[in-house]
Order: C-alpha cells, then structure tokens, then sequence
C-alpha cells in the first residue's frame, strides 16, 4: 500500500484549505513561512463606533441664488419646486474618531430629522470638494464638486427621523480624505421638505474597525 507522505507544501495548502472555510468577526489570519517552518499569525481587530460632531449645516436657494443662508439656520429645506429648488448641505467632523488610514467603515448613518414632510424622495450625495456655508450660494455651486451617484435614497412621506446609509462614502473618506459631507436633494417631486438644524440637528454614526 502507498503511504501519504506529509511535506511542508502539502501542509501548507491543508492550512490554507482550512482557513478558507473558517469564519470569524474578531480576528484576522494569516500564513507565514519562515526558517522553512510554516507558522499561523492572528491580528486583532479594532472595532468601535464614532459619532462626529457636526461642522456645518445649510442651504442654498434658487430664488435668492446669490445670498448664502449661512451656518446652522433654524431649519434647512430641500425643494424640487420649479425655480424654487432648495439643496441642504451637511459636514461632519471625522478627524475627532481618530480613525487610521488602514482602518474602515463597517456602517455609517446619516441621519436627519424631518419636521414636513414633502412627500418626495430625498437622496444624499457625496460632497468631494470644499464648501463654505458663509458664501456658499446657488449660482455658487458651480464651484463644488458633487457625486454624481445618490449614495441613498429614501421616501421623505411624514414628520419623522429618516437614516440613509453613507457606508461608502465614509469608508472612502477614512482611507483618502476627500470627503466634504453630503448635499440632500429631491429628487422626484416639487414639494418642500424641511429638516431640523439647531433642536435635532442632522447627525452621523460610524461603526469602524482598525
């Protein structure tokens, strides 16, 4: 009878076989090979959540497409109405997480109160260049760069908290730093929708890992 002979390349792809089909949320694994012995690593994950505090909140209005609204108004509207359309604009301040470019987003939440509803769908998108809330005007937003893409969308339909999930764009912020917030926008209706900004202010939740 042929006997198996046990080498360390066998061993290896039994190992790394094993490690496949193997799961886990705490630890990472990992093969080395040194002084012709293979040896298995685990590396802890970091896991923790983040609440950053809000930097900025505004609007921008086509009927008065020159005057900046300013930081923090007492609401903030978001209008599909034509020549009447309102964009509100969000910016969180992610550097006090203390995140590590190495680490990542497993979730993060935007989350808005809504205090009318417009009965409209409300979408976030990516801010990927500066913006200030003290000139920031309608004719002015020529001047920043917008996602192209909705990161999410939701049914804006009663007076009530509303979450969109901003996963991507903060896990891309983590690891590049390009990130200026998310302007919110209707996107299907004309109606007004207007969101709280000094008593329930919009706010972000982060659950990462480093």
């Amino acid at each position: 009878m042929r006997r198996f002979r046990s080498t360390p390349l066998r061993l290896a792809a039994a190992i790394a076989m094993a490690a496949c089909v193997s799961t886990g949320v705490a630890y990472a694994a990992s093969l080395g090979l040194s002084s012709g012995k293979l040896h298995a690593w685990s590396q802890t994950l970091t896991k923790g959540t983040c609440s950053p505090s809000t930097l900025f909140d505004t609007y921008v209005s086509q009927a008065t497409p020159n005057t900046p609204i300013g930081n923090a108004p007492p609401t903030l509207l978001v209008s599909g109405a034509v020549n009447a359309q309102n964009y509100t604009f969000v910016r969180f301040d992610l550097s006090g997480c203390n995140i590590p470019a190495t680490g990542g987003a497993d979730n993060a939440t935007l989350t808005i109160n809504v205090t009318a509803a417009g009965h409209d769908k409300i979408s976030v998108f990516p801010v990927l260049s500066a913006w200030d809330p003290a000139t920031l005007t309608w004719n002015g937003l020529a001047g920043v760069t917008i996602g192209s893409t909705a990161s999410d969308t939701q049914p804006v339909n009663s007076a009530r908290v509303f979450s969109f999930t901003v996963t991507g764009d903060v896990d891309a912020a983590i690891k590049a730093g390009a990130l200026w917030g998310w302007e919110i926008r209707d996107t299907s209706g004309t109606a007004t929708t207007v969101i709280s900004s000094t008593t329930n202010p919009p706010s972000l939740s982060i659950n990462y890992e480093k």
